[in-house]
């Protein structure tokens, strides 16, 4: 980690610059977004279904290894500064870090910060198999009980079984509850059990998996599903939150595959079209219920055209989302293939791009929101509010046409990041439209267009050259 900071260009200085160049572009967690048109909380007659809980550990086979991921953040070797203070290690090489429980990508100000560290008890290089976890978020790990690892693990909660054969270091440690939103009691908090996933290169994560999920059968438009309401890839806070997972299973598939694809489908905030008709979704904060019922909002048009660009054929896929929503352009409930256009009937509301791919002609853009910040993979949630810059509105279309200026944005180095003659420079690179807070994910005309780079140092002395791919 980064001691001191420097100047662009100064990012190059040192005898070796790593040459292996890679454009960093990370899906990121879904933004929660709202609809001013309408409210999100299920109306009176809002349909209800009853949902059983059952252990994340028991989710259907082809779901488990998903729902696995809960909140999860790579160790550091460097302590928390936000932390004052921490227990006496064993190992000289202890690991620390900050798990975000409560809140999506897009609320900064809303999550819970749960510091840790992990120890060896049998000293440095035997393993980590102590974690402490700043459990009453006081910024002093001293008071908190240290955690052991859970005996007799079954297989089907591990996320890696056989992973010594690979390389691959896993842990799982006594189930713990932990707040995730404001004035929650002890019987609101949920259940967790920490994990310690340590990969070859010396690559490690701790991980909060949620002991609980639910599922129950539930009705869409006159078309039956298996709904599965969880937390993957983030605890954004309880069962009703947005964020929260929700996984659609066609009853009595023996393949067990989610029905939905597109990106930002499987959650709460997902609205799945059937013919004309838009169904949103709810959830109890316990979990136990969940309610569908019809869009009754306003619609508007979306737009994507050529601009100045001289081009003929302009089509396009993807998907949106605002504050409590998302919602897909081109793919209904159960439709196995995308209907691309170019003009779009879409709920009125504020939206960011979660995903849009574009072709003009032969040429085609696959977009992503954007999830980093200068010199902080992963950390544009930190940067500022999220951006939702495509007004859906009634009385005119909202016309994308990709018209502004696109920028490089380094999420590593950080701007005044300084390295020391001989030491290793990362070099990771987004293309972004900032307006649009969009990451540019690929740029094909048959064959995929890689950006040619070029680093020098304030001399002009060229350090290292080449392609920079997407991806």
């Amino acid at each position: 980690m980064c001691q001191e900071r420097a100047t662009t260009r100064q990012r190059a200085s040192g005898k070796a610059v790593r040459r292996g160049l890679v454009i960093l572009l990370l899906f990121g967690s879904f933004a929660a977004a709202t609809m001013g048109a309408e409210s999100s909380s299920p109306p009176a007659d809002a349909a209800a279904f009853e949902l059983k809980e059952i252990s994340t550990f028991d989710a259907p086979e082809v779901l488990r290894s998903r729902l696995l991921v809960g909140a999860y953040c790579e160790c550091q070797t460097e302590a928390d500064k936000n932390v004052e203070a921490y227990p006496s290690f064993k190992s000289d090489k202890p690991l620390y870090g900050s798990l975000q429980v409560g809140g999506a990508t897009t609320e900064p100000d809303t999550p819970y910060h749960y510091a840790f560290a992990f120890d060896e008890s049998e000293g440095t290089g035997q393993g980590y198999d102590r974690l402490y976890l700043d459990t009453n978020r006081n910024g002093d790990l001293t008071d908190d009980t240290c955690l052991s690892p859970t005996k007799d693990v079954p297989n089907k909660a591990l996320m890696n079984p056989g992973a010594s054969n690979s390389g691959v270091s896993e842990r799982c440690f006594e189930p713990l509850k932990l707040r995730v939103a404001p004035g929650d009691d002890p019987q609101h908090q949920l259940e967790v059990m920490p994990r310690f996933l340590r990969y070859p290169g010396s690559r490690s994560f701790a991980i909060l998996t949620t002991t609980k999920a639910w599922m129950g059968e539930i009705e869409i438009g006159g078309e039956r599903f298996t709904a599965v309401l969880c937390h993957t890839r983030g605890i954004p806070g309880r069962f009703d939150h947005p964020a929260t997972g929700l996984f659609l299973l066609a009853p009595g598939d023996p393949s067990g595959r989610p029905t939905v694809s597109w990106y930002g489908g499987e959650q709460l905030m997902a609205m799945h079209r059937k013919g004309d008709t838009y169904y949103r979704l709810g959830a109890t904060p316990s979990g136990d219920k969940l309610f569908v019922w019809p869009y009754q909002g306003a619609f508007g048009t979306l737009e994507v055209k050529a601009g100045q660009r001289s081009v003929e054929r302009v089509q396009a896929t993807g998907s949106l989302a605002s504050e409590d929503i998302a919602v897909s352009l081109t793919e209904g409930l159960g439709s196995q293939t995308a209907n691309r256009s170019n003009s779009f009937r879409v709920p009125v509301g504020d939206y960011a791009i979660q995903m849009l791919n574009v072709t003009y002609d032969k040429l085609n853009c696959l977009t992503l929101r954007n999830n980093h910040a200068d010199g902080q993979p992963g950390g544009r949630a930190q940067a500022g509010p999220a951006v939702y810059a495509i007004k859906i509105r009634e009385d005119a279309p909202f016309v994308l046409d990709f018209s502004g200026k696109p920028q490089v944005l380094f999420a590593s180095p950080a701007k005044d990041c300084r390295v020391r003659a001989g030491e290793q420079l990362d070099v990771k690179a987004v293309l972004i439209d900032p307006a649009l807070d969009i990451m540019f994910r690929a740029i094909r005309e048959r064959d995929q267009l890689n950006p040619k780079v070029t680093i020098a140092r304030a001399n002009g002395q060229v350090v290292a050259d080449g392609v920079m791919p997407f991806g």
